[in-house]
C-alpha cells in the first residue's frame, strides 16, 4: 500500500510523539524511526518512510485549516517539537462548515435501516456542537432507492457489525432451490445489487461466497472460532470485470456484442450496463455495443430487460444462455 495512504495515521503518530510529557523534543531521524514503529504495529513489517515524507508531514500538520491543523511545530537546533505544549490536533474542535457536513452524511445515511452507527453518530454531533444539542438534521436532498420492506434488510446492522468487529457468523439460510442449511462464515463485505444486499465471506472450506440477505432465516455468533481476516479477494477490483455480484468458477473476461434499436442505444449510453461498454458503430438503424465481461446470471438478466429491442450478437455462449432463458 503506498505510503500516502498513511498520512493520517502519520499525522496522529507525529502528535504522539510531539505530545508525548515524557519528551517532547524529536530530531527528525527520531521521528522516522518513530513513525515507522508506530505504521509497522498498526498494519504490519515492511512499511518505511523516509525523512522527506515526515517534513512534508510536518509542513501539513503547520498548515491552516482545513488543509492542516495548525500546529505549532517549530525546529530549534534540529529538535523538532510543539512551541504550544498543551497543544494537540486531537484537541480541535469542529468548525461550523465541518458539522454541517458532517449532518448531510448522517442524512444519507438514514436511509439505510438498521445502520447501527446513527443513533452513536447523532449523539456525537450532540456532544461536539458548540452550542450544545444542535438543530435537527436538515432534510436530504439526496434519496436513495431504498426499500424497507424487502427481506433482509434486518440483517444489514448484525452484518455490519460483525465485519466491523471481525466476528464469525453462524447463518441460518434457505437458497430457492436447495433444502435450509446452517452457514459458517467469516463476513468481509456487503455488496447491493439491483435493490438486493449481499454478504461476501469465507465459508467453512475456505471459498468465498456471496449470501443474498434475503434467504437468511437466522444469525447467531460463533463463539470460539477464530475470524480469518480476507485474503481472497480485493473489493476494490473485484467486481470490475463482472456485471452484479456472480463470478463463475473458472470464467475469463469474454468480448460481449450486443446490438439495439435508435431509442435503446441513446439510453445505453447514458446508462451503460458495464463500464467496459462501447459503442462499436451503427447499421442501417441498429447500433453496435460491445463490452467485456466474464458471462453470468446477472449479465443474461440485464440483456433480457431490453425484450426484443436487444440481440446478443456474440458469444455463442452467451447467445445460447439467452436463447435458454427466453424458452
Amino acid at each position: 500500500m503506498p505510503t500516502n495512504k498513511h498520512a493520517s495515521f502519520r499525522y496522529r503518530a507525529l502528535n504522539q510523539c510531539f505530545t508525548n510529557r515524557g519528551r517532547r523534543k524529536w530530531s527528525l531521524a527520531e521521528l522516522v524511526r518513530e513513525v515507522e514503529r508506530y505504521l509497522q504495529e498498526e498494519f504490519g513489517t515492511g512499511l518505511t518512510v523516509g525523512q522527506r515524507t515526515i517534513q512534508g508531514d510536518i509542513n501539513v500538520m503547520r498548515s491552516a485549516r482545513p488543509r492542516g491543523f495548525g500546529a505549532p511545530i517549530v525546529c530549534r537546533q534540529g529538535q523538532y517539537c510543539y512551541s504550544d505544549p498543551d497543544f494537540s490536533i486531537e484537541k480541535i474542535p469542529l468548525g461550523r462548515d465541518e458539522l454541517d457536513i458532517l449532518r448531510e452524511a448522517v442524512a444519507l445515511l438514514r436511509q439505510l435501516p438498521g445502520m447501527p452507527q446513527l443513533p452513536a453518530l447523532q449523539m456525537l454531533l450532540q456532544r461536539i456542537g458548540d452550542q450544545g444539542a444542535l438543530p435537527n438534521f436538515s432534510p436530504a436532498w439526496i434519496q436513495f432507492e431504498t426499500n424497507a420492506a424487502v427481506q433482509g434488510m434486518e440483517w444489514l446492522g448484525a452484518l455490519y457489525k460483525a465485519i466491523a468487529e471481525q466476528q464469525v457468523l453462524l447463518l441460518q439460510y434457505h437458497p430457492f432451490t436447495d433444502d435450509p442449511l446452517d452457514v459458517l462464515l467469516h463476513p468481509y463485505l456487503l455488496k447491493e445489487w439491483r435493490k438486493r444486499w449481499y454478504v461476501f465471506g469465507r465459508n467453512v472450506d475456505g471459498k468465498l461466497w456471496n449470501l443474498a440477505l434475503d434467504r437468511i432465516k437466522g444469525i447467531s455468533i460463533a463463539h470460539g472460532v477464530e475470524y480469518k481476516t480476507n485474503d481472497l479477494f480485493d473489493p476494490e477490483t473485484w467486481f470490475h470485470d463482472i456485471v452484479g455480484v456472480t463470478k463463475p468458477d473458472g470464467a475469463q473476461v469474454e468480448a460481449v456484442e450486443f446490438e439495439t434499436s435508435y431509442l435503446f442505444s441513446r439510453y445505453l449510453e447514458t446508462r451503460p450496463i458495464h463500464p467496459s461498454q462501447r459503442l462499436l458503430g451503427q447499421e442501417n438503424d441498429r447500433f453496435i455495443f460491445t463490452l467485456r465481461v466474464m458471462l453470468n446470471f446477472e449479465l443474461v438478466n440485464e440483456l433480457l430487460h431490453f425484450g426484443k429491442e436487444l440481440k446478443v450478437l456474440g458469444p455463442p455462449a452467451l447467445q445460447a444462455m439467452v436463447a435458454e432463458r427466453r424458452g
